[in-house]
């Protein structure tokens, strides 16, 4: 099944073009092993599977991968998760922001299930991974989340306290993620309250303090009224 993106390089007046092959999930990535248990603790609590080892890796259906600005869930206790996302086309690697927004109730019934639930959000600009992997640690992500109309920060941390792309790259070495038409989401940073919460709107952002250049994204949810039966 084919999913074609088309993407904008920012600043260069040039369109990013290709097909989706593959889609990664990672989890539980970060770079501070006493926040990732924190996150682990956080997800526990909520019925979900401790994991075996971290970080984790999910493939998902190439077709999830959107940079919709809104989309229906079938209730109200989904939520975002900002991570940097990477994209491999023609021998190059781009980068850009995403939520690989997940749906709770069905966590804890199934990880891997959940993560076919909802849509792999990612903007429609990328940068080339070239221009900013020399201060790759300052990048800093942004998460807010709406509900009823009322805005709160949700998310915030740099890419710092994620695993670096090349860590990540040599972890998965046997997915052999890095490959031409492959997008991969970096598993997400913790929560500014340390506790997850449901919204109707998510505003994702990845802000370069070197390069002085943002990329930002929203998208709004649409409850699905409740099945008749």
């Amino acid at each position: 099944m084919e999913n074609k993106l088309i993407m904008d390089i920012q600043g260069s007046g040039q369109k990013l073009e290709f097909c989706v092959k593959r889609i990664f999930n990672a989890g539980y990535a970060g770079v501070d092993q006493e926040k990732v248990q924190e996150h682990i603790d956080e997800l526990a609590k909520l019925g979900v599977e401790t994991p075996a080892t971290t970080p984790t890796l999910y493939p998902v259906a190439n077709q999830l991968a959107t940079y919709s600005d809104s989309f229906q869930v079938q209730h109200n206790e989904t939520s975002g998760e900002i991570e940097y996302v990477l994209i491999w086309s023609d021998n190059e690697m781009y980068v850009t922001v995403g939520s690989d927004h997940t749906d709770r109730k069905l966590e804890a019934f199934s990880v891997p299930m959940s993560k076919q639930a909802c849509p792999n959000i990612l903007a429609r600009e990328v940068w080339k991974f070239e221009e900013v992997k020399d201060h790759w640690d300052q990048i800093e992500l942004t998460c807010w989340m709406r509900s009823n109309g009322k805005e709160e920060l949700y998310q915030k941390g740099t890419c710092g306290h994620l695993m670096s792309p090349k860590d990540l790259i040599e972890n998965f070495e046997k997915m052999k993620i890095n490959q031409d038409g492959h997008v991969f989401y970096s598993g997400t940073i913790g929560t500014v309250g340390s506790s997850l919460a449901y919204g109707d709107e998510y505003v994702i952002q990845m802000k370069d303090p070197v390069l002085n250049r943002v990329i930002t994204h929203q998208y709004k949810l649409e409850f699905l009224p409740k099945e008749i039966g």
